[in-house]
């Protein structure tokens, strides 16, 4: 692993994930393209539960490696934290400070703590390594989400301004 490219690309992750929130209306932010599917803005919350979910996890593994982290359970918030109700932007925002944040302990790490680890009761032993991985590609996986919502969207209002 390329430390300083994997430290870029988890910083960038914000701005990328921003860039493609600025394309959209506010109509197709709150749009689901099924009942069962997540919103744009119940994305943006998920992300943010998640950062603040990983930026424990990463602090754990850096200063108590070898211990074991909690998990949660991402369908059971988003029903019962109103994911539907959240404000996309604070999300956004607390994304944004959480990366920033950990990306300034990340920088200053010795390259032996990459190596260090937590234990997931799921998924076993996960590297500090494994865990930046993990983050940069959550943040990737629904950037895709959130362009498909979007091409839902505007494949519905071509539709409907026919």
């Amino acid at each position: 692993m390329d430390i300083e490219q994997s430290l870029s690309r988890y910083l960038s992750g914000y701005t990328l994930l921003k860039n493609q929130l600025n394309k959209l209306s506010q109509e197709a932010i709150y749009y689901k393209p099924t009942a069962d599917s997540w919103s744009i803005n119940e994305i943006i919350a998920h992300l943010a539960d998640t950062e603040a979910h990983g930026y424990v996890m990463a602090k754990k593994i850096i200063a108590e490696s070898g211990g074991g982290v909690c998990v949660y359970n991402q369908e059971i918030w988003s029903a019962q934290l109103f994911y539907d109700k959240m404000n996309y932007q604070d999300g956004l925002a607390q994304i944004q400070i959480l990366r920033k944040n950990l990306y300034e302990v990340l920088r200053l790490i010795p390259p032996n703590t990459w190596d260090y680890y937590i234990y997931h009761p799921d998924s076993g032993k996960i590297t500090l390594t494994e865990w930046i991985m993990f983050y940069i590609d959550h943040i990737d996986i629904h950037i895709r989400q959130i362009k498909q919502n979007s091409k839902s969207w505007s494949s519905m209002n071509k539709k409907e301004n026919v």
